[in-house]
């Protein structure tokens, strides 16, 4: 039973069973209407034959009694023969009857009239109409249509003359008629379902292994693939494309183990490296100071490294959601400011410097920004030999806002350079990735509308941060300044030249975290 319904709601049965009731409903909307042509045009013909009999009445009228050769007792009696003689030369037909009533109710009718009718003009019954009118009038043998005009002689009125014709052989003609209609309907639309069924039959067949396909294609196997008709019609385009998003299923899923098994080797390094210090730390004696400090910091550098890794993946995972980025206006001078507190104290001395922006506010999320341009800096400490020099500037351009990070290393490997941006990169067989920093970099700015731009070589990398910028109010003089004086910085008066230390690098995912404490040491 069940399969019974599920059969009957397929859109094989339904689609076809639809269009033949459509199909019949039109047909037979159409077979009343060319049933009421069709008795529409027999009524206009009994129309022309009844005109057509009153005229050639009157005219043999004028030249029956204009005879000289037939003599009569009296007008009357003349006319009597002229009728009597009329009506023996032109006999009626069972299409309509000729009949004429004088003054004393005498009444003549030519032979061969409508059988239906005599019963009817026998009893007196047929009705004769109003004089001078074209109607149909109902009896009791169905409608008729009559016309009923008056006989003048010199004169005066002395009968009436009445064509009449019955109605219903032209509804009987119309009616099978239209029963012929309705018969070739049915037969054009019993072969047209049908062959209407087997075209939707056949052109739906690939849906059944598309829901197959979908029913047990699951994640550990996205190497499905359903057979692609030969016809390019919508179910074709359809399978293809359903085997389209196969394959990029297949490769994304591809994508996402490749992820999480670097995700998972970029934190079994860090912890096999603590976990190695702690068995150290527990087998040494607890009395030495100097390998429990050293074992505590090599401990507290590892947890930095996954902490950065950690807040990584959630930038990345928050990447795509609306509230990724919460944009509102920065000051740009005050942003560097605080920008520069953050690159505060590395234990490696690496030199970053920080140059005076112009004094603009910006539209943008000033922690996911921070966060881009601090992921650049940490990038360039750690891939970069000691000594390397890295510098953090903005400039106005034409298109809007350049933030731009740049460092005098050696540059990035040729071969990871169209894709040094995507998640764990590896260059050759070098033991470390790029992480996910450079990721979180395209994708805060991707939220921002921007473009990241890249340059590198043996001369350094520089990475260009380009972001949509609009000049508010005084600022649009600021799009070609005059002068070249910097703006005054503040705090950079007396932090000049500050060094970095990596645990001020850490940025938080979330905005509500909490930022990690900043040690602000001048350089010596």
């Amino acid at each position: 039973m069940s399969r019974l319904l599920g059969h009957l709601h397929s859109l094989r049965v339904r689609v076809p069973a639809t269009a033949m009731v459509v199909f019949a409903v039109s047909l037979a909307i159409a077979a009343v209407i060319a049933y009421e042509l069709l008795l529409q045009d027999g009524r206009r013909d009994i129309d022309v034959v009844i005109a057509r009999e009153q005229d050639r009445f009157e005219l043999s009228m004028s030249e029956l009694l204009g005879d000289p050769t037939e003599a009569a007792p009296s007008s009357e009696q003349a006319l009597r023969d002229a009728v009597t003689r009329y009506l023996q030369l032109n006999p009626s037909t069972p299409s309509y009857w000729t009949i004429v009533t004088f003054a004393g109710g005498q009444r003549m009718a030519a032979a061969n009239g409508p059988p239906e009718l005599e019963p009817l003009f026998r009893s007196g019954a047929l009705p004769s109409g109003d004089l001078n009118v074209l109607e149909t009038v109902a009896t009791d043998a169905g409608e008729v249509r009559t016309s009923t005009v008056p006989i003048l002689l010199d004169g005066a009125e002395v009968g009436t003359l009445q064509i009449v014709a019955p109605l219903e052989p032209v509804r009987s003609e119309a009616l099978e008629a239209a029963w012929l209609v309705v018969a070739a309907a049915g037969v054009s639309l019993l072969l047209g379902g049908i062959l209407l069924a087997a075209t939707l039959w056949r052109s739906l067949a690939p849906l059944g292994s598309l829901a197959s396909a979908a029913r047990t294609t699951n994640l550990r196997s996205l190497d499905t693939r359903v057979v692609e008709p030969g016809s390019s019609d919508e179910v074709a385009v359809l399978a293809r494309e359903f085997n389209t998003m196969l394959e990029r299923l297949e490769a994304a899923s591809a994508r996402q183990r490749e992820f999480m098994a670097s995700v998972g080797h970029e934190l079994r390094t860090p912890i096999t490296i603590a976990r190695g210090h702690l068995e150290v730390l527990q087998n040494v004696d607890g009395n030495d100071p100097r390998v429990a400090a050293e074992t505590a910091a090599i401990l507290q550098d590892e947890l930095r490294r996954m902490g950065r890794l950690v807040d990584d993946l959630m930038a990345i995972a928050r990447s795509g959601m609306d509230d990724f980025a919460r944009p509102r206006p920065v000051e740009l001078v005050h942003w560097f400011e605080e920008l520069e507190l953050r690159l505060s104290g590395t234990a490696e001395g690496r030199r970053v410097r920080v140059q005076p922006p112009p004094p603009v506010t910006l539209h943008a999320d000033p922690d996911r920004l921070a966060q881009a341009v601090l992921n650049l800096v940490t990038n360039a400490q750690i891939h970069t030999p000691a000594g390397t020099g890295i510098t953090v500037e903005a400039r106005l351009a034409p298109h809007g806002l350049v933030v731009t990070v740049h460092d005098d290393g050696p540059g990035i490997p040729e071969d990871i350079r169209d894709s040094v941006f995507s998640p764990f990169v590896r260059a050759g067989d070098a033991p470390t990735s790029t992480g996910l920093g450079l990721s979180v970099v395209k994708a805060v700015v991707d939220a921002h509308d921007g473009e990241v731009v890249l340059d590198s070589g043996p001369a350094g990398t520089r990475v260009e941060l380009h972001l949509p910028w609009e000049p508010a109010g005084g600022e649009q003089d600021l799009l070609y300044p005059a002068a070249s004086t910097p703006p005054p910085t503040g705090r950079r008066s007396e932090l000049q030249d500050p060094v970095v230390d990596r645990e001020t690098l850490l940025l938080p995912a979330d905005d509500d975290a909490t930022l990690p404490t900043l040690r602000v040491t001048r350089p010596t």
